[in-house]
């Protein structure tokens, strides 16, 4: 005779509610991800998207604000709702702030760019194209010339930094790489203006595209590691000093 599974009140739970913007999102989500709904597309008009999803106005609404805060659609007054161009730079851009909350997100952050551009910098190293090593000299060479303009270096370095991730060859490590590069960025605009660390910085690309040329993964990936410990401790020893 089979005995039935006693059950405790405590391991009881309630089932969950999913609201119904919510629902609306991931539904919308989802359009996005199969491609029916693509960059630049702008979506029906509210009402017909209401009648059409089987929801309320209101909850609509709700939802287009969820997916406009996180970056995915943008809200045009009297013009409509379009997706965003769903690049890294601006699905990325709200979660700028929710670092900027607390030291340990940057931590956090420092230490994920650490590891993963390490392992990507090695994989990169026997990989690299001929045109892209020289493409690596050409941003070191820039950035030799742009010590005295801190806004035109970052963004050699962030070609620098670019085109080690192509060289990788591997879509998923690039997405996660240029992914954690882009919320890196707001503390790259203050550390490029700490005197001394643009001159830091060239002499540690100059070191990673030594051991590019050399095709060494191994003095690579603890080149690019170096690299990235020390721009964590110059942002760390400016914001104790500010």
């Amino acid at each position: 005779m089979n005995k039935k599974a006693a059950l405790t009140i405590d391991e009881v739970k309630p089932i969950a509610r999913v609201p119904v913007a919510e629902q609306v999102a991931q539904q919308l989500l989802g359009l996005i991800q199969a491609g029916n709904l693509k960059a630049g597309q702008q979506l029906p008009p509210e009402r017909e998207l209401a009648v059409t999803l089987d929801v309320s106005r209101p909850s609509l609404r709700e939802a287009l604000r969820a997916l406009s805060l996180l970056g995915v659609v943008k809200i045009r007054q009297g013009g409509g709702v379009f997706v965003s161009a769903l690049d890294p730079e601006s699905l990325l851009g709200p979660l700028h702030f929710f670092i900027s909350l607390d030291d340990s997100n940057l931590d956090d952050l420092f230490e994920a760019r650490i590891v993963v551009e390490g392992a990507i910098t090695k994989l990169a190293t026997p990989r690299i194209s001929d045109e892209q090593l020289a493409l690596l000299e050409h941003s070191v060479a820039n950035e030799d010339e742009l010590l005295n303009d801190p806004q035109k270096f970052i963004d050699a370095d962030i070609l620098f930094h670019k085109t080690i991730f192509s060289a990788a060859d591997n879509s998923f490590l690039v997405r996660i790489a240029t992914s954690l590069h882009v919320l890196g960025r707001a503390s790259r605009e203050i550390t490029g203006h700490i005197p001394g660390v643009l001159e830091k910085s060239l002499k540690d690309h100059k070191k990673i595209l030594k051991a590019f040329k050399a095709r060494d993964e191994n003095a690579a990936a603890a080149a690019m590691e170096s690299h990235l410990r020390n721009v964590r401790d110059a942002y760390y020893k400016n914001k104790k000093t500010s």
